[in-house]
């Protein structure tokens, strides 16, 4: 196989009820100048035995026999990658992708070289309503740059779909990048796009390259709403800290109201009620006392 252009990075923990049809989909792609590069990490089911079931050439699998965690485990396989290869694509296991997807990205990176990194729409499915996300792509707005989108991105969360995120190599390797286990396996992708913000343009392409089954996600190692709300605030106080430059006091204020937010949802109906009247008292935002009567007119019709 001659140097491929793309190098597709798809680690894998326990993936075997939905990696064959993750794999298919990149397998199918319009693009086909790529490599697959597998990282099956300490899984004991049979996802290695699912990647090497397909008979193509580009398809590398490299094991780690104990677990790394999905960082380290990204670090690694990124060493596996053709020497020759421009772009790195990440990809997960439980996701199915459009066959355009690459076609698409690898376009854009061709027609702007300022361009660092592309990502685009992703449709969850497995709840009761679709949904596209990110909305600002939705409106055919496009994401800020430098520290703009870095100040956007922390209030407002990670607003760049990370399962369907394609970047220059070169960006990544003479910056010296890496995927940081810092809050575990919980927001990888988080403190990775924020930092690259800073350093290169990231583009939002306004079509759909990926859906998700949320169901499915939701079982992930990911899952674990307390720890993952704990990482999102250990994120946010620790950038501060490191970007005092750019993070302002109220940034930071903005960003925990924005937590807070979606914490709400995981929280016990009585947690609910007394969080609902601090967070209004703490943040003077109508936001939490509009969610709580919600929910009290959901618990009083069901009586």
């Amino acid at each position: 196989m001659s140097a491929p252009l793309v190098s597709i990075l798809l680690p894998v923990y326990n993936g075997e009820k939905t990696l064959k049809a993750t794999i298919e989909s990149l397998r199918d792609q319009t693009f086909t100048d790529f490599e697959i590069i597998i990282g099956i990490d300490g899984t004991k089911d049979k996802s290695k035995a699912i990647a090497l079931a397909f008979d193509d050439s580009r398809i590398k699998v490299i094991e780690h026999p104990q677990n790394l965690g999905l960082a380290n485990n990204l670090n690694a396989i990124i060493k596996h990658a053709s020497p020759n290869s421009l772009y790195f694509a990440m990809a997960e296991q439980d996701d199915i992708y459009v066959p355009e997807r690459l076609e698409w990205q690898v376009e854009v990176m061709k027609n702007d070289k300022d361009v660092g990194l592309v990502s685009g729409i992703v449709e969850y499915t497995g709840v009761k309503k679709n949904l596209l996300f990110p909305g600002l792509l939705l409106r055919s707005e496009q994401f800020p740059q430098g520290k703009a989108l870095f100040k956007y991105l922390y209030v407002n969360q990670l607003k760049v779909v990370n399962t369907c995120m394609l970047w220059q190599k070169a960006i990544h390797l003479e910056n010296d990048l890496k995927f940081k286990n810092t809050y575990g396996n919980f927001n990888v992708d988080w403190d990775y796009v924020l930092r690259f913000s800073l350093i290169s343009k990231i583009h939002g392409l306004p079509k759909k390259l990926v859906t998700m089954n949320r169901i499915i996600a939701n079982d992930s190692v990911t899952a674990n709403a307390q720890g993952q709300q704990h990482a999102s605030k250990q994120l946010l106080k620790d950038f501060k800290n490191e970007f005092s430059d750019i993070v302002t006091a109220q940034d930071y204020k903005n960003a925990m109201k924005v937590q807070h937010k979606i914490e709400l949802g995981s929280y016990s109906k009585v947690k609910i009620v007394v969080m609902s009247i601090v967070y209004f008292l703490k943040y003077k935002d109508s936001y939490f006392m509009s969610y709580l009567c919600k929910k009290i007119k959901s618990l009083l019709s069901k009586a």
